[in-house]
């Protein structure tokens, strides 16, 4: 026959208090009771621009306002002159320069966007790039890609409440710091 040890009532009550104590820690590191704060709106003024194609130093790049396309061509380590120089590009903003020294714009993904303590375009984004967004899953961002295709854009995040299965007061309020209407000036 095993012997069990036996605990007086002050060490079984230190006990209690360590396991409990180690159960909130672990919630408080993984988040379980209570979710991350979002980044306050307004924080970074940086602009970011992600450079890609055959460039000699293709990543994402910092500048302390909209770059002009010649700065970003630089940045990158690219021989020669801009096709269009003076043209700004926006934060946010993928440049793909292709091997003949052309370039396409179009938005970084919106797992880096948040990465990058910028905002996601409800109307813009696609259903990866709302799937990042906490609190949004891959269904619930399909559901919101499917009302767009079918009834326009929206004109308002909180219109996501009344018109998107699956999203209520709370949910919307979670999520309204991750997304704008029309890009990261206009957040209502």
């Amino acid at each position: 026959m095993i012997r069990l040890p036996y605990f007086s009532r002050p060490q079984l009550g230190v006990i209690v208090l360590l396991g409990a104590a180690l159960l909130l820690l672990y919630a408080w590191r993984a988040h379980v009771l209570i979710p991350p704060a979002p980044p306050p709106p307004g924080t970074m003024s940086l602009a970011f621009v992600e450079v890609a194609g055959p460039v000699a130093h293709p990543g994402v790049y910092s500048f302390t306002r909209p770059p002009a396309l010649r700065e970003v061509w630089a940045k990158a380590g690219l021989v020669g002159t801009a096709p269009d120089p003076d043209k700004t590009i926006a934060a946010g903003s993928r440049v793909e320069v292709t091997p003949d020294g052309s370039y396409r714009v179009s938005t970084m993904s919106g797992a880096q966007l948040l990465t990058l303590g910028m905002v996601i375009d409800l109307n813009r984004s696609t259903a990866e790039d709302l799937a990042a967004v906490p609190g949004i899953g891959p269904a619930l961002a399909q559901r919101i890609i499917d009302y767009r295709q079918a009834h326009g854009p929206f004109k308002k995040i909180e219109e996501l409440e009344e018109k998107v299965l699956g999203f209520g007061p709370k949910k919307v309020a979670l999520i309204k710091p991750y997304l704008s209407i029309g890009g990261p000036a206009n957040r209502d």
